[in-house]
């Protein structure tokens, strides 16, 4: 009886706790790396709030109380704010809803790329290949690619020798 009651209670614990997420994928954002990843959990690709907006030159305030990041951009026209556990967002004051809510997961606050840059005017894309998500301010987009090492774009590179004296 110990025993069923252990295994019913960690199938609880593990299923009612952790998100699992169908995959971790790297996200770039404005050019630069995010250091922590996002996922794609249910076909749905999901990046860290925090990482993001800030390279997108958005300040990042959490009010722990209520669950609430407030993202200001730096020349404060825009201000987004997100609350745990709601089914929308408000950018200015006007709500916005996604077809799948902003979450936390695994202690970071997640959005779906796609509403981000609904949101704000930001282009976003993604590479299957790569599993890498990106998003630009004012529609500027990379494509990411990677490089085919068997078919180099460039054989050989000079390299500069620099001598002390």
């Amino acid at each position: 009886m110990k025993r069923f009651f252990t295994a019913v209670l960690t199938a609880v614990f593990l299923s009612g706790t952790a998100v699992l997420a169908d995959e971790e994928i790297t996200v770039y954002s404005n050019g630069n790396l995010v250091e922590d990843s996002g996922i794609i959990i249910e076909g749905r690709t999901f990046v860290p709030v925090r990482g993001v907006f800030e390279y997108l030159g958005y300040t990042v305030d959490w009010q722990a109380d209520t669950k609430t990041a407030v993202l200001t951009s730096s020349d404060s026209e825009t201000v987004v704010s997100l609350t745990d556990g709601e089914d929308f967002f408000t950018v200015n004051g006007e709500s916005i809803t996604p077809d799948v809510p902003q979450q936390i997961i695994n202690g970071k606050f997640m959005l779906p790329l796609r509403s981000i840059g609904d949101a704000i005017g930001a282009k976003v894309g993604w590479n299957e290949e790569t599993k890498t998500a990106t998003i630009n301010p004012d529609n500027n987009f990379i494509t990411i690619n990677p490089v085919d090492e068997d078919n180099p774009i460039i054989d050989e590179m000079p390299v500069n020798e620099i001598t002390a004296e």
